[in-house]
């Protein structure tokens, strides 16, 4: 055991845990991993077509938007990242900065996230899949290869990490040099050929402007806001990382920023080489439409290849960080069957969180059903867990309550700031623009459904006296809110 394994077992052991989970990721592999979370590609090819219908080609500047306030996001969560470097971070930030309740509610709607979103994923990569393999795309067959996709990947997450990380170290270079690529290179021909102007880049047929437009535009941003999350899932490996305190953060930080710039690049190649706004408004592949009419069939498949390579990979990764939030809080105690869902097979992986959540994303595919509402759920979810840890950095400060955490040694220095502040009113703006308007309402109460059916499960692990109790090694904070 080198020396450098054996000071981040010492450190896991000050939070109080044992290191249970395998410790093999450097910093490549927890990027990649981090990086196909956030997939550009998979965020691009699922809703592009839904944010050009809802508000045209000006819906494209929701990615810059949106990117902006995610930086905010990315700051405040690699400082938290480099001061509790522990799976489950969302749990455990809000544990350590306002207390149990806070805790199991960001855990809770993280878990939520995920397991609508990494359906979501699997739902994109069989909606382009199925028509080459020769199957009618319809719902009932994308629904089948979505369910198929989440038992291949829960099988190879089965296998051990080095698996599951090796498989995203090439999923993320398909990623890059896939969709990156082929982005820039319609981009060049765009502008060279002047197939759209700068003006049709804020254009929006078929809207009115003024107030119902905005709407529409608000609702539009699902593409982006979906897309450019999870650039933090880095701090959800932080016990299978070495030295993650030195390494996490920046991982974070740089996730967003390429994926931000990345992405950006690709959406104005895209837009800006659209031959036919209503046809491609139309097409149920509309990214596909838009390369068929550039690239010869052989070059437009080989990047089809690389697409799905690059879905694969997402949710490869999203099921990877969903059962590390699920093994966290089960070691806690803090779900039903804790004990089970926490325990860990001999290639040292969370078996039984693993095969629990892909039963469950199956039920959810089976009865959402389109991809419009699998990451609407997935989205609004996602910000609700965004909005907790903030406003649990917040809370600490404003209550006065001055929580240690679980190391002796150290104090949280994480406190409230104007950059927190401005992050804190970001996400309530983007919840906003996500849950209000009428074509989002479908979502909304839905998300709102899980809260409700979380409220009870939280109750019920009240009832029972499981709240704060660990079935590992518990750390010896022990909080009420």
């Amino acid at each position: 055991m080198d020396t450098g394994q054996s000071n981040d077992e010492r450190n896991l052991e000050r939070w109080g845990y044992r290191q249970e989970l395998r410790r093999s990721l450097g910093n490549f592999s927890n990027f990649a991993v981090t990086f196909s979370v956030v997939s550009i590609t998979t965020g691009l090819f699922a809703n592009y077509g839904n944010g050009l219908r809802e508000a045209g080609p000006a819906f494209i500047w929701t990615w810059p938007l949106v990117g902006a306030g995610q930086l905010l996001l990315a700051i405040v969560f690699a400082r938290l990242a480099r001061e509790i470097p522990l799976s489950g971070y969302a749990y455990h930030w809000a544990r350590h900065l306002a207390g149990d309740k806070w805790a199991w509610w960001a855990g809770w709607m993280m878990i939520l996230q995920f397991l609508t979103g990494m359906p979501g994923v699997c739902y994109a990569l069989a909606t382009y899949l199925s028509p080459y393999l020769g199957l009618p795309p319809t719902n009932s067959n994308v629904v089948a290869l979505t369910i198929a996709g989440l038992t291949v990947i829960a099988l190879i997450n089965h296998f051990g990490i080095r698996f599951a990380s090796w498989s995203n170290n090439v999923t993320v270079l398909a990623e890059i040099g896939g969709s990156g690529l082929v982005g820039i290179i319609l981009l060049v021909v765009a502008l060279k050929r002047h197939t759209n102007s700068a003006a049709f880049l804020i254009s929006h047929p078929g809207h009115a402007s003024g107030l119902p437009y905005l709407g529409a535009f608000a609702f539009s941003s699902l593409m982006s806001a979906w897309t450019i999350t999870g650039f933090e899932q880095s701090a959800n490996l932080a016990e299978e990382t070495h030295q993650p305190e030195r390494r996490v953060p920046g991982i974070i930080l740089f996730s967003e920023i390429l994926g931000v710039g990345l992405g950006f690049l690709v959406l104005l190649g895209f837009t800006l080489a659209i031959p036919s706004l209503s046809s491609v408004q139309s097409e149920p592949t509309p990214l596909l439409f838009v390369m068929s009419r550039y690239f010869p069939p052989v070059v437009t498949h080989a990047e089809m290849v690389l697409v799905f390579v690059a879905m694969f990979g997402s949710a490869l990764a999203n099921i990877t960080t969903l059962t590390r939030m699920v093994y966290s809080m089960a070691r806690d105690g803090q779900l039903p069957a804790s004990g089970w869902l926490a325990r860990i097979s001999q290639r040292r992986v969370p078996a039984n969180a693993i095969w629990t959540v892909t039963f469950l994303a199956s039920l959810f595919v089976l009865w959402a059903r389109f991809e419009v509402i699998i990451t609407g759920i997935a989205t609004l979810a996602g910000y609700a867990t965004y909005a907790i840890i903030v406003g649990a950095t917040l809370r600490r400060r404003s209550a006065g309550e001055g929580r240690s955490p679980v190391r002796s040694d150290s104090r949280l220095r994480v406190r409230r700031s104007p950059l927190s502040i401005c992050a804190f009113v970001w996400l309530l703006i983007l919840l906003a623009m996500l849950s209000v308007p009428r074509s989002a309402w479908t979502n909304t109460v839905a998300t709102l459904v899980a809260v409700a059916v979380g409220g009870l499960c939280y109750a019920w692990l009240r009832a029972r006296g499981n709240q704060g109790q660990g079935t590992r090694r518990p750390g010896p904070l022990s909080t009420t809110s």
